[in-house]
């Protein structure tokens, strides 16, 4: 049974997109719901509160509003977020393509003037934290945003009845469950227990995806003892001075050493 946690904002819109999902049946996923509420130190908090307390899930998946510019689309998959207070850049692992991947500010402050967006069409107040929590609880997501309100008078006015049939209608959520659930089975070697390479490398959440990769294609390929290929590797490494520059190096050996097989 494959565990999939739903994260929104707010919870009167919750009901009505719980009925959307519900009316399509899997056998093989629990779905479970989280309202974190708005602003950036709710999802924190709330986020993380409720993970470590119900442990791993196999996927979550974060779906809210956000403001526009001045065009927008149905929905939009976030695969990159710039951080306005530090101009910090997070690049999303595409897990699944399920709409058009973009970019979107997330603001630590609700947003008046699209001046501020510069080359930015869209901008939220959660992205960035959401992706920070999953990734240091090394979760598999996805980041689907709705934009309903235009920077200006309708981010000081937020609808919410708007929002609410948005989110409902907007996203095909059968077919979304249904693209998330195939790329599950597909990897079904997350349940491996590779721990003792990434601690040793101290991977980042990306860096463990494409080991886990490297390693059932090494698994199909050779027939042999994965162990052996790191002893091997790691026996001349008597320190690990730069974990981030020595991750990258094993990857990439890795990768080179399957090339040839």
């Amino acid at each position: 049974m494959k565990k999939i946690l739903i994260v929104w904002a707010l919870s009167q819109e919750l009901n009505p997109i719980k009925k959307e999902i519900k009316n399509n049946k899997f056998n093989d996923i629990k779905l479970s719901f989280l309202s974190v509420w708005i602003w950036n130190y709710n999802m924190i908090l709330n986020l993380t509160k409720f993970l470590e307390k119900e442990g791993k899930f196999d996927f979550i998946i974060n779906i809210w509003v956000c403001w526009y510019k001045k065009n927008k689309l149905d929905f939009i998959q976030i695969a990159r977020i710039l951080n306005l207070s530090n101009n910090d850049e997070l690049i999303i692992p595409t897990l699944i393509k399920f709409w058009d991947l973009t970019s979107i500010l997330t603001s630590d402050n609700i947003i008046s003037d699209n001046k501020i967006l510069k080359d930015e069409e869209y901008v939220d107040m959660e992205a960035y934290w959401f992706e920070k929590v999953c990734e240091s609880f090394k979760i598999p997501r996805v980041i689907l945003k709705i934009p309903v309100d235009k920077i200006g008078d309708e981010t000081k006015n937020f609808d919410y009845k708007k929002a609410e049939k948005y989110l409902s209608k907007n996203i095909n959520y059968k077919k979304l469950l249904e693209i998330i659930e195939e790329y599950l089975e597909k990897n079904n070697f997350w349940n491996i227990d590779l721990s003792k390479y990434n601690n040793y490398f101290w991977f980042s959440f990306t860096q463990e995806l494409i080991f886990k990769k490297l390693y059932n294609k090494y698994e199909v390929l050779t027939w042999k003892s994965f162990e052996n290929y790191f002893y091997d590797y790691t026996r001349s490494l008597k320190e690990i001075k730069n974990t981030k520059q020595e991750s990258r190096k094993f990857l990439n050996h890795l990768d080179k050493y399957l090339e040839d097989k």
